[in-house]
């Protein structure tokens, strides 16, 4: 299920309680759907929020932000790496070595927590999409480098 870049989210945080995150995805098929979550911080609730859509299980590799303009009302640039716990095995095409498949996301906003979720959601869309296309199959043997 590939969810299109619209997405709303309110975001609760500060010292005294627990940051909760409330999080609308709508998918490609125009449905709403809706989730809250409590995490470590704003963007961590968030992140949390919208894996309670997706049903899939991720790691996060990479998280980075920069700021791409000066000012108090600077744009933040968002990029996160991530990988599904079921990953796909690909051949790195220089090593012949097996890794696992990792997807990348981008996203730009001058709330750096809406930032965040865009570049989420554009990397969950990937790994989405991939899977979409090359399902996994389901194999009891361990694959193993090619030898020399």
């Amino acid at each position: 299920m590939l969810f299109v870049d619209q997405h709303n989210m309110q975001v609760t945080c500060g010292t005294l309680g627990l940051s909760t995150a409330t999080v609308k995805l709508i998918d490609a098929d125009g449905r709403e759907h809706v989730a809250c979550s409590v995490g470590t911080g704003p963007v961590d609730s968030a992140y949390k929020a919208v894996d309670l859509i997706i049903k899939e299980s991720v790691s996060l590799l990479e998280y980075s932000m920069n700021a791409v303009t000066e000012g108090i009302d600077a744009i933040a640039m968002t990029r996160v790496l991530i990988r599904a716990e079921k990953s796909h095995l690909s051949t790195h095409a220089l090593t012949g070595e097996l890794v696992h498949r990792t997807f990348s996301g981008t996203g730009a906003g001058m709330d750096i927590v809406v930032s965040s979720v865009k570049a989420y959601v554009s990397a969950l869309n990937k790994m989405l999409g991939f899977k979409e296309q090359y399902p996994t199959k389901a194999s009891s043997i361990e694959r193993t480098p090619a030898s020399s």
